[in-house]
């Protein structure tokens, strides 16, 4: 594997998945907790998105067979819905809920793990992917980039004083503009492969 294919396997789950730029909604959900439990719920959510994303890499393209559906249109419909989730990234905020001591575990681990790190852009973006790279190029991206997403959570602190509220709102946004570009890259794509 060269290393233009390196990246162009690499940099689309990276933006998809984007650990920066929901760094802070994930300090703001864990905030309350403990350190014990915050990292509990991230082991947790880190191992959930993990094996939902492992999953989808074979099953994806026949749960879509399943229902009559061809690549290009969930391409079609992956990227129409990664473009509006990246557009209101930009244009609004993004409000989360806190998690507390009196909080079920995985009340986190399901919205940290599912659809935040491994959600409808990583799932597009695994099934636009297997064109280009077998399961295992793919399966071991995946899993980089979720080793890098829990580097960055398990060192919140740090990386959020060192970024600033305002720095994490630029990578927020600069994240977002660049997944609502490989949506629109997606949508093409889809579209071409319809004539």
């Amino acid at each position: 594997m060269t290393w233009t294919d390196f990246l162009s396997l690499f940099l689309p789950l990276f933006v998809a998945m984007d650990p920066l730029g929901i760094l802070p909604a994930f300090v703001q959900m864990t905030s309350e907790l403990p350190a014990k439990r915050r990292v509990k719920v991230l082991n947790g959510s880190i191992l959930l998105a993990a094996a939902v994303g492992l999953l989808f890499i074979p099953l994806g393209p026949r749960i879509l067979i399943s229902l009559g559906l061809k690549v290009s249109d969930f391409q079609i419909a992956g990227g129409l819905l990664v473009l509006v989730i990246a557009l209101r990234d930009i244009v609004w905020e993004q409000k989360m809920f806190v998690m507390d001591e009196s909080s079920d575990d995985s009340v986190g681990i399901v919205p940290i793990g599912i659809p935040l790190l491994v959600g409808p852009g990583v799932f597009a973006t695994l099934l636009l992917l297997r064109h280009r790279f077998v399961f295992w190029e793919i399966g071991a991206s995946l899993l980089l980039n979720l080793l890098i997403a829990w580097v960055i959570f398990r060192n919140a602190s740090s990386c959020m004083q060192w970024m600033g509220v305002s720095g994490s709102k630029v990578v927020s946004k600069l994240a977002a503009l660049l997944l609502s570009a490989y949506a629109v890259m997606m949508i093409r794509v889809a579209l071409m492969s319809l004539k």
